[in-house]
C-alpha cells in the first residue's frame, strides 16, 4: 500500500485526525491529507522528535511523542524508518491515534516487496509474481 493510501484509510478510520503526514526517512513528505500543510507538519515532526531525544539524549530513539494543546493534539509516531504526525480534535483517545498512525505505518510495509540477496526469486532464477493479499470480511471471519 502506498503512503497516500495509508492515509486515506487512516482518516477514514480515525475520526479524531484533522490532519496527517507520512515521512520518509529523511523527513521528506510522502504523502499529507493536506498538501498545503505536509511541509508544516513535517518540520513539526522534526522539531518534536528532536527536543524528546535533548530531554533524554542517552536513552533509546524516541518513537512517540504526544502534545496536547487547548485546541487539538499532535502527535508523532517513528517506526520502520519514517514518520507518522497528526493534528487531532481536543481531548483526543491518545492510545487509539497512536494505534491509528502505527497502522498506517505497518501498512506501509505489508505490500513492500521482499529484498531479494541475487535478484532471483528461486533455484533457477525464473521470477515469479506474488497474489495480491485480500483482506478478510467481518462475516468471513
Amino acid at each position: 500500500m502506498g503512503p497516500t493510501e495509508a492515509l486515506a484509510e487512516l482518516t477514514e478510520l480515525s475520526s479524531q485526525v484533522v490532519d496527517a503526514a507520512i515521512l520518509g526517512e529523511s523527513g521528506f513528505v510522502l504523502a499529507s491529507t493536506n498538501p498545503e500543510r505536509g511541509e508544516e507538519l513535517a518540520r513539526t515532526a522534526a522539531e518534536l522528535l528532536a527536543a524528546a531525544a535533548d530531554v533524554r539524549p542517552a536513552g533509546p530513539a524516541v518513537t512517540r511523542v504526544e502534545v496536547a494543546l487547548p485546541g487539538g493534539s499532535v502527535f508523532v509516531v517513528r517506526e520502520g524508518g519514517r514518520v507518522a504526525v497528526a493534528a487531532t480534535v481536543p481531548e483526543p483517545t491518545p492510545g487509539l491515534v497512536v494505534y491509528d498512525l502505527r497502522t498506517a505505518l505497518r501498512r506501509l510495509e505489508e505490500d513492500a516487496p521482499a529484498p531479494e540477496a541475487d535478484g532471483r526469486d528461486d533455484k533457477d532464477g525464473a521470477k515469479r509474481s506474488r497474489k495480491p493479499r485480500t483482506r478478510k470480511k467481518a462475516a468471513d471471519a
